[in-house]
């Protein structure tokens, strides 16, 4: 694979890159705020949020779903950018909330991380996944993660991929027809100076994960095989998606710090693109 080129930066803790309408659209965190980058490193603001943002995922009819990481809700954003309060999650858990990613059912699934961000990272956390469905409806489908962070679901739709943080693996669940899941088993397990944070699914079915602190991002086979691994210098490895015309271009969001005030001063996180062998798959 070619090393990373950058593609746009200036942002404050760019994270859950989406590749949409020939765009990757992200959450800044530290923003508050959605942003749409063209191809070119153009970058448009989507909309302001009254919160932070920290997954985003398009339903079926484009409006944009974003889960907001201490709000307590989960935002909708429309084609103008208007932004209004979908579902409140504060019912479902007091602690933040993380990534999304929608089937093709419109179902939502929803990770929480299972403790407050701003306090600080414990050791260990008993972090669920909910399942949220367009009419309103939730409930709790997976417990016992420690820190679900990153979700995919592979391009069959049969399985779930769990990033699990603070336990330095991926995680596949199987996906049953009322979208419970179950059958939870090792994809891959990394050693401890690993945290797989954002991931995504190509073509195959194999994984790319963003380790966060080991600043590199890995493509994982079904198998548990490691095929590629890409640095990202001294950056901290955030997130990554598959897109462009051919699906072959990976973005990866990467940052230098992930304190909120720093982050705000010094906006020296950015999104890099490189090109990789299989073509995207599966959600996101």
């Amino acid at each position: 694979m070619d090393e990373l080129e950058k593609v746009a930066g200036g942002f404050c803790f760019a994270e859950g890159p989406r590749w949409h309408d020939g765009a990757v659209y992200l959450s800044d965190i530290h923003d508050d705020a959605i942003e749409r980058v063209d191809t070119d490193g153009t970058t448009t603001r989507v909309a302001d949020l009254p919160g932070s943002p920290i997954s985003m995922s398009f339903a079926a009819d484009d409006c944009i779903l974003v889960s907001a990481l201490s709000a307590g809700w989960l935002w909708r954003i429309d084609a103008n950018g208007k932004v209004s309060e979908f579902l409140d999650l504060a019912p479902l858990s007091p602690h933040n909330f993380g990534d999304l990613v929608i089937d093709e059912q419109g179902r939502i699934y929803l990770a929480n991380q299972g403790f407050d961000y701003t306090a600080g990272l414990p050791d260990t956390v008993d972090s669920p996944i909910f399942l949220l469905t367009p009419a309103g409806a939730s409930r709790e489908v997976a417990r016992g993660f420690n820190y679900a962070n990153g979700l995919a679901i592979t391009p069959d739709g049969t399985t779930l991929i769990v990033a699990e943080s603070f336990a330095h693996r991926l995680l596949a669940l199987d996906i049953d027809d009322d979208g419970s899941l179950g059958n939870r088993r090792v994809l891959a397990q990394f050693d401890d100076g690993s945290r797989p944070d954002g991931i995504c699914c190509d073509a195959d079915g194999a994984v790319w994960s963003a380790n966060a602190i080991g600043r590199e991002v890995v493509r994982c086979t079904l198998d548990g095989e490691i095929t590629h691994r890409v640095p990202t210098g001294d950056a901290l490895a955030i997130s990554c998606i598959l897109g462009g015309d051919d699906g072959r271009d990976l973005y990866v969001t990467t940052a230098t710090t992930a304190n909120r005030d720093l982050a705000r001063q010094t906006r020296q996180s950015a999104l890099w693109r490189t090109r990789a062998e299989v073509p995207a798959g599966g959600r996101p």
